[in-house]
Formats: C-alpha cells, sequence, structure tokens
C-alpha cells in the first residue's frame, strides 16, 4: 500500500492511503434508529469535525406528530416526512433541545396552512438520499427538489435543485421559529424572535431565543444567523402567526401552538434551477453571525464540501484496520461519532459568550472554547479517547470547564452553550481533568484548575453542586433520607475524590491528596454486607434495600439513578481491589459478574432497559473488564468480543441506547482495539482485539501497532500478549507505553480456549 504523510492544521498527524477513502466506511445513518431507550439519537447531518453548525434534516412520522426521544437528535430513520432542515443539533442525547434556524425550499409560495402545521413538510425515500461525513443530500418528493448540505465550522450550505417545470415557484423559507423541542415535550420552547429581510444586500438575518428541555433549565440561549445567496431574489415575504405579508421586511413573535409563529421567505425567478444558500450562525450577535459567514470567504458548495472533507479524511486516516467490511464501517462510523463533540461555541475572532453571559475572548494559546458535554456519560469513555487521539481538544476542554468555573462560579456537570443545566449528578468533571492530566496533556493553568476541582469537591456551588456536602465529609456518604439517590452519589463522589485526590498528590498537594483519597473509600459505607448490594442508608443509619427480588432488577427503582441495584453493584472501578473485598473473595466476585453480564443477553432487542447488563446506558459500561482483577481476563475477553459482536452493528439501529455524545462509540473504538480506560488514571485494562491489525497515527507523529494473531470469531481468548515486545503478564498497562517508543507495539496471541490464569 503507498501512503503519504500529511500535516494537519488542527496538529493531527494523519497517513492517506492512496486509493482508499475512510469516508466510505462511515455510515452516518448508524445511530438513529431503534425503539424506547435503545434509539441512539444521533443526527447524520453535515458538520466539521467539533463544530458549531450541525446541519440536517429533522424528520416526522405523520402530519406533525412526533414520538417522545425519537427526534432528540432530529432525524428518525423510520419516519416518511422531512418537516425542515435545522442548523444546531444535540448529539445522541436523552432529551429534545436545539434545532435552531430551520430552512426548506418549496415548488409555491406559503400560504397560512403551510405555516401551522409544517404544510410543507416532504415525503422523502432513503433511496434518494446520500449522507457521508460533511455531506448529506435528498430529493423532497412533493415539491421535487434535490436538497444537498455541507458545512464548514460557523456555516451550513444548502444547494436546492428544482427539478420541476418552469411553471413552479423555486421559494426558499426561514422559520426562525423551529425547535426540535417545540412539540415533543411543551407547547413553546421559543422565548422570542425576530427576522429582517435586507433585499439590497440579498440577505436574511435574525435571532431565537430557545428555552429547550435542556437550555430551559438556565434561562434559554439566543442563537443569531444571517442567510445569503449565490443569486438575488426577485420577491420576498414574512409571516406572522398564520398571515402572509408579501414584500415586508421584518416580522417577530413565537409559538406556532399559538398560531403566531413567524419567519421570512425569498423567490427566485422561475427559470433559475438551482439556488446555493449559505447560513452563518452565532451564540453572540448577528453581526457576529455575518463575520462567521464570511469564514466560507467566497468558497463555492463544492469547494466548501471539498474542505470539509478534506478535515474528515485527515481525522479517520489516524488509523487503518485491518478486518472484515462490516467491522470497518462499524468502527470508523463509531470513529466518526467520537469527533462530533464537544462543540466549539469560540467564534471567528476568538470571541465566545462565557457562563457569566459575557462576550469574553479566548486566552491566549487556547485554539477554542468548548461547551456541550454531556460529562456523566463521557467521562468514561469518550473523554479519555479524545485524550488519545485529539489531545489539543481534550487540553481545551480542560481550560473551558476552568474559564466556566472562572466566570460562571461553578465547574458544571453538564455545560451547554453558555449554561449549567444541571443535568445528572456526579461531578465528574473533575475525571475528566484528571484523566488529561494523567495522560500527559498538562498545559492548562494547574493552579486555577486544582481550585476549580477542590470548590466543587468541598463546597456549595451556586450551580451543579454537590448534594448535602456536610454529611459527605461528616458522615462520610449521602443519606437516603436526604436524597433518595444517596447511595449512587455516594459512589459518584467517591470516585471523583479518588481522581482529585490523585491529582493533589501530584502536584505537591498532600493533606488534600490524603484527604480526598481517604474519601474515595466512603462508597464501602453504602455496601449492606446483608445482601452484598449497595443501598441508600438514612442519617441514622437505617439501611433502604430492595425488599423482593424482582425489585433488585427494576430498572425504576428510584433508589438507584438510570437503573437498578444489579446495575450499581459493581460499580467502584477506581478501587476493584477494595470493591472485590466485599464480595469476600475473587471467586464470588467473578461468579456474580458472570451472572450479571450472561443474565443480560438474553434480551435482543433494547426498547426497555436491560436489568442486567446494560450495554445501552453508561453506569454499568465498566464491568466487562473488571474481570481482569478477579484472575479471570478470559471472562473479560468473552463478554467483550460478544459485546462488540451483538450490540454494535452497521444498521440504523446499531448502536444500543443514546450514544450521549459519543460515550458509546468510543466504548466501541477502545473495545476494538483491545483495551479500555480506567477514567481518570493513565491506567488501561486488556481485553481482546476486534481487528487482525491497527495502525494508529499518533497525534505526537510516531505509530501504535496492535496486532491480534490467529484472529478469528472463534478465538477470542488471548493466550499471550506482548507490549514494545515484552511478554505482559498483567491485564493492565499504562498511557505511557503507547508511546514509549517511536513505534510502540502490541501483540497479541489468540486463542479459541481460555488462558489458565
Amino acid at each position: 500500500m503507498t501512503v503519504r504523510w500529511v500535516v494537519v492544521l488542527t496538529g493531527i498527524v494523519a497517513v492517506v492511503a492512496v486509493g482508499i477513502d475512510p469516508l466510505t466506511y462511515v455510515n452516518t445513518l448508524i445511530g438513529t434508529y431503534g425503539t424506547g431507550y435503545g434509539i441512539g439519537a444521533l443526527p447524520p447531518g453535515p458538520q466539521t469535525p467539533f463544530g458549531l453548525v450541525r446541519l440536517g434534516p429533522d424528520t416526522c412520522e405523520m402530519d406533525n406528530f412526533n414520538v417522545v426521544w425519537r427526534h432528540n437528535g432530529g432525524y428518525y430513520w423510520g419516519d416518511n416526512y422531512i418537516r425542515i432542515f435545522s442548523h444546531t443539533h444535540l448529539v445522541g442525547a436523552g432529551l429534545p433541545d436545539y434545532g435552531s434556524i430551520g430552512v426548506m425550499p418549496m415548488n409555491r409560495l406559503p400560504t397560512s396552512d403551510d405555516l401551522t402545521r409544517f404544510g410543507f413538510r416532504s415525503n422523502f425515500s432513503h433511496s434518494s438520499e446520500t449522507i457521508e461525513p460533511g455531506y448529506y443530500s435528498v430529493t423532497l418528493e412533493d415539491p421535487n427538489i434535490k436538497v444537498e448540505l455541507t458545512a464548514t465550522d460557523y456555516v451550513g450550505l444548502h444547494r436546492y435543485s428544482y427539478l420541476g417545470d418552469s411553471t413552479t415557484e423555486r421559494v426558499v423559507l426561514f422559520d426562525t421559529t423551529y425547535t426540535l423541542s417545540e412539540d415533543a415535550w411543551s407547547d413553546n420552547t421559543c422565548g422570542d424572535t425576530e427576522t429582517f429581510i435586507d433585499p439590497l444586500n440579498n440577505e436574511i438575518s435574525g435571532w431565537i431565543q430557545e428555552i429547550g428541555e435542556l437550555s430551559g433549565r438556565y434561562g434559554g440561549f439566543t442563537t443569531y444567523f444571517v442567510a445569503q445567496s449565490n443569486l438575488p431574489f426577485e420577491l420576498y415575504g414574512v409571516w406572522d402567526g398564520n398571515q402572509v405579508l408579501e414584500g415586508a421586511t421584518y416580522t417577530s413573535g413565537c409559538g406556532r401552538q399559538q398560531l403566531n409563529s413567524s419567519g421570512a421567505y425569498i423567490v427566485f425567478p422561475k427559470d433559475v434551477s438551482t439556488v446555493e444558500i449559505y447560513v452563518g450562525i452565532s451564540s453572540i450577535s448577528i453581526e457576529q453571525a455575518r463575520l462567521n459567514l464570511k469564514q466560507i470567504n467566497g468558497l463555492s458548495f463544492d469547494s466548501a464540501l471539498d474542505q470539509t472533507q478534506g478535515v474528515w479524511r485527515d481525522y479517520l486516516n489516524m488509523f487503518e484496520v485491518d478486518g472484515t467490511h462490516t467491522n470497518k464501517i462499524k468502527f470508523y462510523t463509531a470513529l466518526y461519532h467520537t469527533l462530533l463533540a464537544p462543540t466549539t461555541f469560540s467564534e471567528e475572532g476568538g470571541n465566545y459568550i462565557g457562563f457569566d453571559k459575557s462576550l469574553h475572548q479566548l486566552p491566549s494559546g487556547q485554539d477554542r472554547f468548548l461547551s456541550d458535554m454531556s460529562i456523566w456519560d463521557t467521562f468514561r469513555t469518550e473523554a479519555p479517547w479524545l485524550t488519545l487521539v485529539a489531545p489539543d481538544v481534550a487540553r481545551d476542554s480542560v481550560r473551558s470547564l476552568t474559564l466556566m468555573y472562572q466566570q460562571g462560579g461553578s465547574l458544571p456537570r453538564w455545560p451547554m452553550a453558555y449554561g449549567y443545566t444541571g443535568c445528572m449528578c456526579g461531578t465528574h468533571a473533575i475525571i475528566v481533568i484528571v484523566d488529561a492530566w494523567k495522560k500527559g496533556v498538562q498545559d492548562f493553568d494547574v493552579e486555577a484548575t486544582y481550585a476549580a476541582m477542590k470548590y466543587a469537591a468541598t463546597e456549595t456551588q451556586q450551580y451543579d453542586s454537590r448534594v448535602d456536602i456536610n454529611d459527605w465529609i461528616n458522615l462520610g456518604y449521602i443519606p437516603g433520607d436526604v436524597k433518595d439517590v444517596g447511595c449512587v452519589l455516594t459512589q459518584d463522589y467517591s470516585y471523583d475524590d479518588w481522581a482529585l485526590g490523585s491529582f493533589a498528590a501530584d502536584i505537591g498537594e498532600a493533606e488534600d491528596a490524603t484527604t480526598f483519597t481517604n474519601r474515595s473509600k466512603n462508597y464501602k459505607n453504602v455496601w449492606n454486607p446483608e445482601t452484598m448490594f449497595f443501598c441508600p442508608k438514612s442519617t441514622n443509619g437505617i439501611w433502604d434495600c430492595p425488599k423482593y427480588d424482582w425489585q433488585y432488577l427494576d430498572p425504576a427503582d428510584s433508589r438507584y439513578v438510570e437503573g437498578d441495584a444489579w446495575h450499581y453493584r459493581f460499580y467502584a472501578p477506581w478501587d476493584p481491589e477494595g470493591l472485590i473485598a466485599l464480595f469476600g473473595s475473587t471467586e464470588v466476585f467473578a461468579e456474580q459478574l458472570d451472572i450479571f453480564m450472561e443474565s443480560s443477553k438474553s434480551d435482543p432487542v433494547h426498547t426497555a432497559p436491560n436489568p442486567y447488563y446494560w450495554a445501552g446506558n453508561e453506569h454499568n459500561i465498566q464491568y466487562p473488564y473488571l474481570f481482569n482483577f478477579a484472575n479471570r481476563t478470559d471472562l473479560t475477553q468473552k463478554h467483550v468480543r460478544w459485546l462488540l459482536d451483538h450490540r454494535f452493528t452497521a444498521y440504523p439501529e446499531g448502536i444500543p441506547g443514546n450514544d450521549d455524545y459519543g460515550t458509546m462509540s468510543a466504548w466501541f473504538t477502545f473495545g476494538a482495539l483491545g483495551f479500555f480506560p480506567i477514567a481518570g488514571s493513565s491506567t488501561y485494562l486488556l481485553g481482546s482485539p476486534l481487528f487482525d491489525k491497527v495502525v494508529f497515527h499518533r497525534p505526537d507523529g510516531g505509530l501504535l501497532t496492535i496486532t491480534a494473531n490467529d484472529n478469528s470469531d472463534t478465538n477470542v481468548y488471548v493466550s499471550q500478549v506482548y507490549i514494545n515486545g515484552v511478554l505482559w503478564n498483567e491485564p493492565t498497562f499504562d498511557h505511557a507505553d503507547l508511546y514509549a517508543q517511536t513505534e510502540s507495539t502490541i501483540e497479541f496471541y489468540m486463542s479459541s480456549t481460555p488462558n489458565a490464569h
């Protein structure tokens, strides 16, 4: 194979294999389908890696009816209609939000019927779709218009080809009041909006204040836009409620359910066959959106597409994998999904809105201000994955979290845009930071970052605070009568303090290190030795464990966070030896964990939560690797390979649950390589590699080559492993081992029978 080296502006060193385009292995429809809890909720449309614009189709089933959860990412593969193309989307989240600045081409002038119930929606067929990283196209059947989309960091580019005869209109509609939260959960998630038409400058602009299911928790956020076309429009108008006002240039107001939505439309001459629309967006102002629009600097649609796909190729070419075609699709698609977020919220000129809602300039040396971090999920796999493959992004994530603390006063749990959502639990931003630090990403203000972490762990924050700091410090656990999920919070805070104690030791804060390390053992205080499960315990020490066997398997049990007692039974990955001691022996631990894993396999779908190992949710995704600490590495290898083969597929329903900003996809990519992180440390756990050979072109310019000799669907067990030529007798290794040589190696020897140890 002939290769050439390419140095990318992002700092990534990639190798491009001539004649092999990694984009062909990416199927962005994976994760857009499923039922119930098994929906990936991923948007399939174009964006750049970590880009602000996520442009894509938002679909519906019939009329204006949306089923809860199916449209959190806008697009659901089972739908028949496209309702609009919007410019912002969540990435595999469990709630609807974003969907700002909706645009739709039409072949007729809009009427009041179009505007009140998405009358401009259109049938479409998957057979007309073409989807690649950075590109989406589809033919809208009702108006007979071909839509093509691409994106840069801040600009969504549309190309509309009107396939009908010259008697039909050439109309583009801008629904400024549209949001994805609009009718999924509540009547009105648009707080206010304005739309302007400037015919002399061939421009439409405006803004929307969105109050979505996440953003509404901090008062909402505003998205601004400026749209221009490559051809002058000859007619234009706005609508206000259900009244169309031809020739008007201004409108405002929200609330489709109350019939007072608003927006604009423009009309091109009937002899025009193709129109390009360029939409710059901003979280700062219309003027900033106009500045962001200049990013394309006169680029045509095709030129922008080539540029964006070139960036994607550089990222995807970090890896060369030797395996089946299906597994390559699964791997490169998962890799692609891990690079969608977090979102870059700093804009042209280095401007961004901070968590104090004020305008700021990026500090010197910081490339981007990042937000949209689903940290309860991402700290486990996605954050460690970015530390491995995109350390510049990991660095800016740490710097951004510190800025959020400095400007907003609190370290966030689930930062979205420029606000605290308060979503989920724990103080896991600490683990994100420490994980990067432990793996050599240390180019940040250590003193300021440590102050942020220590404050979050010891004080009551204004936002996203720990629950009941005093009981945590004095009792050593969060009582169940203070918070019903107190035992889970105790486990979470123990994990966070373990990471913080390790960081404190590294920077010479010995007293703090001892304090936090001691608190990391607090999880043992909510272990019930009679039931051998973690259970809530009251302030007075009274246990509140499930009373019946079936209750231990009830994922709706309010004593646990998104899970049941079994889901949290093995949750102490930071202290596996201490956890195993609670079971009495390694044999008992391995036996119970194996029951948990094996019992989950009888559930062939993901519609409802699996009461045993739930591959579609985050709290238990480390568990298959814990056998390594119980002298049963063979069971780790067996279960990991089964999950890689059976819970992840190359179909639209191919992710077992919400991808949660790359978390599930990163579980797959790590597993496919043959190792898995203990988040918050530099330690990896060995597994069972999926591919015969992987070459990772490291960000430092070196190589990591992973080979699996005699690998097959039946040879899933590791008989021997060599790391950098040394026979390895431990189930763990260090991040530094991946960088120990210019060309580091991990060599597995596979077998159909378990190794004796």
